[in-house]
């Protein structure tokens, strides 16, 4: 028995070093993805929008075009909506009245009155000044793919993927997504439903079934949707 201790014991040093699998050398760099070699460009850029203060109040043509605006701030906006009331200039007065209004109709839209970031500018030499709307958004840029047409895809030698493998993709995407902002960070997630599982917790306790109750349309069109 004594004279096997030492081969287990080597043994076990043996699977401990397989086990134990070393870390890659600094200088080696993560080997590249689609992504990396057609890179969508993120960029920030503002949008705008302008109430004339001649008008002296919100025709409903405007107040179409503000529920507009506001609904593009609430899909893609990102920070405050910022309202800039012009000052210095005769019709001041005026246009502190068209602000409050146009607030109103911002919160009317569905934008949070918090939301709405009131400030001023300089208006003294500018006639006629409006009312500046404005929150800040993000736009993705495609890569340029390269035509198949100018690559040869019959001679690979060391059978790596082409120039333009999986542009496309890449291209697509940033086409179809909601938010770009959503390609340089993820949302936020919101808070679980503590009380749902309170509910389901205790059913699961008792014995009771989890899930919802069907009813017995229900099952017939789950039955009729099988056929």
């Amino acid at each position: 028995m004594k004279a096997r201790l030492p081969i287990l014991a080597f043994g076990l040093s043996a699977l401990g070093a397989c086990a134990s699998v070393p870390a890659p050398p600094a200088h080696m760099a993560p080997t590249p993805t689609t992504a990396d070699y057609h890179r969508i460009e993120v960029t920030q850029t503002a949008e705008r929008f302008e109430v004339p203060v001649t008008a002296g109040a919100l025709s409903p043509g405007a107040r179409q075009q503000l529920r507009t605006f506001a609904s593009g701030y609430l899909r893609y906006g990102h920070g405050a909506l910022v309202l800039s009331t012009p000052s210095g200039a005769p019709d001041s007065d005026a246009a502190s009245l068209l602000a409050n209004e146009t607030r109103n109709a911002l919160v009317e839209a569905g934008v949070s009155y918090a939301a709405v970031a009131g400030s001023t500018y300089d208006a003294s030499s500018t006639p006629n000044a409006p009312i500046i709307l404005s929150f800040s958004r993000y736009e993705a840029q495609a890569p340029e793919c390269t035509p198949l047409w100018e690559q040869d895809l019959a001679h690979q030698s060391n059978n790596q993927p082409w120039e333009s493998f999986g542009c496309a993709t890449q291209a697509n995407l940033a086409a179809m997504i909601e938010d770009p902002a959503d390609l340089l960070h993820p949302r936020a997630e919101d808070p679980r439903d503590s009380g749902r599982r309170t509910t389901v917790m205790d059913a699961y306790r008792a014995g009771e079934p989890t899930h919802s109750e069907r009813t017995n349309d229900e099952r017939i069109q789950i039955s009729n949707a099988v056929q």
